[in-house]
């Protein structure tokens, strides 16, 4: 379990857990079988229920649906809580202290980390994380922490977006499960306006310590998976993936994130 004491030594190693779609928050989309993601995610906090895990759903402007399906699913296996939307950095400050894992789930990436900065929400949740809090989420929860986002929709387009920085380069969720999205990141990774990243498919989980891959989880029988994606001369063949121009191949166990473009 996690110490509340911010002056623990030695530090923690920082880790997150990164989905990049499905879950219980989208319970059509690959629900159950993406309950196998979360288990995996408490047993790096300990044994079931003695895990503390809380809910920020600042991305969806704390949606009812999304907290009570987070309940739901962690209230018989974890001590579950959430944290609203009008806390201060005072507030956040106390709730993370008392956690071993955050799940912050999907939604409006660049209205969460407005919000966050605004009130001082980030600098608290990065202490926290130095402090041995294991930061989780799906979506605009997976990608949060790193330091280059491309943002939006389809329907809006996409733009460029600054990040946390707790972690090195960027990162797309959805990555082929929405074409255009995918479409957009590899276009800004090839011309050099988006630092080289990771790309996570859903129902598909990376687990990252201290800007290094510790593993890939999958939960569906579909395919999906999580790559590198980077500008490079040669082309790789996988299947279902436009990589021309580009390097793009499945991550592995051991990769380092960079920020080299």
């Amino acid at each position: 379990m996690r110490s509340g004491n911010l002056t623990t030594s030695p530090s923690p190693s920082v880790q997150v857990f990164a989905i990049g779609g499905g879950g219980f928050t989208h319970p059509g989309d690959g629900w159950p079988e993406d309950a196998v993601l979360e288990d995996r995610l408490l047993a790096l906090a300990g044994p079931a229920p003695s895990v503390r895990i809380g809910y920020i759903g600042h991305a969806s402007n704390d949606h009812p649906d999304r907290i009570t399906a987070f309940h739901e699913r962690f209230r018989d296996c974890a001590s579950a809580t959430h944290l609203p939307m009008t806390a201060d950095a005072e507030m956040a400050a106390a709730f993370l202290s008392e956690l071993d894992i955050v799940y912050v789930g999907g939604g409006t990436t660049s209205a969460m980390l407005t919000l966050w900065q605004e009130k001082g929400l980030d600098h608290a949740i990065a202490c926290a994380a130095r402090n041995g809090l294991i930061l989780s989420g799906v979506s605009a929860g997976a990608i949060c922490w790193f330091e280059d986002l491309l943002l939006g929709t389809a329907e809006d387009g996409y733009a460029l977006w600054p990040g946390m920085g707790l972690l090195k380069g960027s990162a797309c969720p959805h990555y082929r499960n929405e074409l255009p999205r995918k479409q957009s990141f590899d276009h800004h990774v090839l011309t050099g306006q988006l630092a080289p990243g990771i790309a996570i498919d859903d129902g598909v989980a990376v687990h990252i310590i201290d800007g290094v891959v510790a593993s890939v989880e999958h939960a569906r029988d579909d395919g999906g998976d999580a790559f590198l994606v980077h500008a490079d001369n040669t082309e790789v063949e996988i299947t279902g993936v436009d990589n021309t121009g580009l390097k793009t191949e499945p991550l592995q166990p051991g990769f380092r994130l960079t920020s080299s473009r």
